[in-house]
């Protein structure tokens, strides 16, 4: 990702810092001209716009850019009356999915294409943000429009990158909110937070944590880490994945599901399984894993599916009860599983929730895990050689029918991962 600024110095704006911010913008995303654009019959190469406005709204949301998961900002949310490309930017904690959306615009007729993606480092990403809002404000500076609002934040932003207060910010931010204008209860619930998870575990941690109960969600939590008895310790599970770590390396700029799917295939060579076993319960999953035969589950709680936390020598998972509701005998299960491949995809010794949060990096390599672990893509697609329906093999592996056609639908992913 790239841009170019040709400044105006002719602009008429009545505000100052459109006036001297008016420019003429062109994108790249993947060496392709994503500003490029047809107005009538006329094909342009760049939208003249007062970049004061978008690079305003990229600094007032930074730690929203950087703490959400699930959430994407586009351009278009920044663009003050101007007509600008549907650039979408979404992180998911590791890397950004920066994507260019077919956008079309009426007086004037105006269309700009879509279709164009590329991905980012979480270090080109910060990058690429930085070296706009820093040319935006240069700009000002140079023609003596000092102390906006955007430079004042950006200065903020600038020293709480470099302090302790960078997780606390983007924890806020993955709850949509301002970290310099937080209610007291909201910092509250972070700072305990903090106490027990560490990272990117903890923004994932309060992301998931949007529209629940969230001082009950984290007595949950602090229960569950002062728990002393063995009824969810899995005793042998350190030792596993500390194995399979070592077999199937991580690799830089790896993807999560890519990780998820890899080691997923080497956990299960390590148990001995064979493509067609089934586990019977969570519990049967469980015992493999030397847990002992009073493993249960947690109490039940919104906000988190189950919580992997550290004791001196062996990892402990607590699965939250799901009640008799159709589809918690699988869900169950599923969320035992997604647990254990976060402990195999991140080895650290640390406190880790497992939740419902789609695009978020850590969840995204256990859900992938848990998939390929619990119903492997080569045994679905023998089943389904063999004339069974998706819903015939969920029930056979005792999974969701939503689970085997993610695995249909991601297959060549699969593949592609575990060449």
């Amino acid at each position: 990702m790239r841009h170019s600024i040709e400044w105006q110095d002719d602009a008429i704006n009545a505000a100052p810092e459109e006036r001297a911010t008016m420019a003429d913008l062109r994108l790249f995303l993947n060496d392709r001209n994503v500003t490029q654009h047809m107005l009538g019959d006329i094909v342009g190469d760049h939208v003249t716009v007062a970049l004061y406005g978008v690079v305003n709204g990229l600094v007032h949301d930074w730690w929203s850019i950087f703490g959400a998961r699930d959430r994407e900002i586009s351009l278009k949310d920044y663009r003050t009356g101007y007509l600008v490309p549907d650039i979408r930017i979404g992180f998911d904690g590791a890397v950004f999915e920066i994507t260019a959306h077919q956008s079309v615009y009426t007086d004037p007729d105006l269309r700009f294409w879509g279709g164009t993606a590329e991905i980012l480092s979480r270090e080109a990403g910060d990058a690429w943000l930085s070296s706009l809002v820093d040319d935006v404000l240069a700009r000002l500076e140079a023609v003596g429009v000092r102390d906006t609002g955007a430079a004042l934040r950006w200065q903020r932003i600038q020293s709480s990158r470099h302090s302790d207060e960078k997780v606390f910010c983007e924890a806020a931010g993955s709850l949509g909110l301002d970290p310099y204008a937080i209610a007291d209860n909201v910092t509250d619930f972070i700072e305990k937070a903090e106490a027990v998870f560490e990272g990117e575990a903890l923004v994932e941690f309060t992301s998931g944590s949007a529209r629940v109960d969230r001082p009950r969600l984290m007595a949950w939590v602090d229960r569950m880490m002062r728990e002393t008895e063995h009824d969810y310790r899995l005793a042998e599970l350190r030792t596993i994945v500390d194995g399979v770590a070592r077999d199937v390396p991580s690799a830089d700029g790896q993807r999560a599901w890519a990780v998820g799917y890899r080691r997923a295939r080497a956990l299960r060579r390590e148990l001995g399984l064979e493509q067609h076993h089934r586990f019977e319960s969570f519990r049967d999953l469980a015992r493999r894993l030397g847990a002992a035969a009073r493993y249960d589950l947690a109490p039940e709680v919104d906000g988190i599916s189950a919580l992997r936390r550290e004791a001196a020598d062996d990892i402990h998972v607590h699965i939250r009860d799901h009640g008799q509701v159709a589809g918690a005998t699988a869900t169950h299960l599923f969320a035992l599983a997604r647990a254990i491949g976060d402990a195999a995809c991140f080895t650290e010794p640390q406190a880790a929730p497992i939740n419902r949060l789609r695009h978020a990096f850590r969840q995204a390599a256990g859900r992938a895990f848990a998939a390929e672990f619990l119903a492997p893509i080569d045994e679905i697609q023998a089943m389904r050689e063999d004339a069974h329906d998706e819903y015939s093999i969920a029930n056979a592996f005792g999974v969701s029918s939503m689970v085997i056609e993610h695995q249909i639908e991601n297959r060549d992913r699969i593949a592609e991962a575990c060449a």
